[in-house]
């Protein structure tokens, strides 16, 4: 008699699916988790100093903090209101990019702010935060979210330009400045969105353009 193989999990079988491990879900939140340790880490070893967004030291030469101003927080409180709104997008959208695009989608979003706030605004000193990319990641991810649910995707679209608009004409949502411990760069958020933008404009590019019909092949 045959010996029956061992079955792997999330093998399927004549009754259906096997169940995967109990990490499996673990797995799914393997690229914000790691965003999220990298922020832990450099808040516990205090290194916002060496990293925040700061216009002087960039000017004479630190240009890497155009990138790593978005990693550090204010504190504690405020990274960890940062890392809630990285959940929620996830929670929303994270399946609908791969950790490739994500990254690229954060790169290019966190670039949007820190190049956003040194080309307009000159008279910000120094800047931290997660949540200007994260409005990236949100615009990024609202295309894929358009194909798939293009209810949810309308939706969506309105709260984050409704957030925007208030912001532009209101300044902060109310008790944002309490929880963040400190003042709100609202520039920073719309910086950010611009990023997401150019990002899901450039993937549809490149998508288009990689399922073309090529001319040159015969019909």
């Amino acid at each position: 008699m045959p010996r029956p193989k061992a079955m792997r999990y999330g093998q399927t079988t004549d009754c259906g699916a096997v169940p995967d491990g109990p990490l499996q879900p673990l797995k799914s939140w393997r690229w914000p988790l790691s965003l999220a340790a990298l922020c832990i880490v450099l808040q516990a070893a205090g290194l916002a100093p060496e990293l925040r967004w700061q216009r002087s030291l960039i000017e004479a030469g630190q240009w890497w903090r155009v990138l790593t101003g978005s990693l550090v927080h204010l504190g504690w409180s405020h990274l960890a209101m940062d890392l809630a709104g990285l959940a929620l997008i996830w929670a929303l959208f994270g399946p609908l990019l791969s950790a490739w695009q994500w990254t690229v989608a954060f790169v290019t979003s966190a670039l949007a702010v820190g190049l956003g706030l040194y080309l307009f605004e000159p008279q910000l000193a120094w800047y931290v935060g997660l949540s200007g990319a994260l409005h990236g990641l949100f615009v990024a991810a609202l295309p894929a979210q358009f194909r798939k649910h293009p209810g949810e995707g309308l939706v969506l679209l309105a709260a984050v330009a409704g957030k925007l608009a208030w912001e532009h004409l209101f300044g902060p949502l109310p008790g944002s400045a309490e929880l963040a411990g400190g003042a709100v760069v609202t520039q920073a958020h719309l910086a950010g969105a611009v990023g997401g933008l150019v990002y899901a404009l450039a993937h549809l590019a490149l998508t288009r353009a990689r399922t073309a019909p090529d001319p040159a092949r015969p019909r």
